[in-house]
């Protein structure tokens, strides 16, 4: 192999990893960015306690699915796959909530987390569930 090949290898792979990771990142810059609000636009129709649960559960349960696509470079067991995108979606929700506990009219959470940790595993496990089906229709595996 040269070093140009080598070279255009490598390149291949740091570009896939950040098409795998760009979309995590950018939803957690998403995360963040509405975490530094002080306030948050009311929608219409739902408490402020409700919106907030939707919002953890749907914004953690998105995260936990593109941190699971992300990890999809690496060759990984899918049970393990799944644990690191649960886990990583936890330890940015622990980081969210610490940075909420400095932001003006905002706190830390140990209910929001337990919320955002219910909309990851929910997510993850319908994945796991539409991957199975998938496959079974395939006639193939489940990854």
């Amino acid at each position: 192999m040269t070093s140009s090949s080598l070279s255009l290898g490598v390149f291949h792979l740091v570009r896939i990893a950040l098409v795998r990771l760009i979309p995590a990142l950018a939803w957690m810059g998403l995360i963040f960015s509405l975490s530094a609000r002080s306030t948050l636009p009311q929608t219409p129709g739902l408490t402020a306690d409700a919106q907030a649960v939707a919002g953890h559960f749907g914004a953690y349960g998105v995260l936990a699915i593109l941190l699971w696509w992300a990890l999809g470079m690496a060759d990984l067991p899918p049970g393990r796959r799944l644990a690191l995108a649960f886990a990583g979606a936890m330890a940015y929700g622990v980081s969210d909530e610490f940075h909420q506990s400095f932001v003006p009219g905002r706190d830390a959470s140990v209910l929001d987390l337990a919320v955002d940790a219910m909309g990851a595993a929910i997510a993850l496990g319908v994945l796991t569930v539409g991957l199975r089906w998938l496959a079974r229709r395939r006639g193939g595996g489940c990854g």
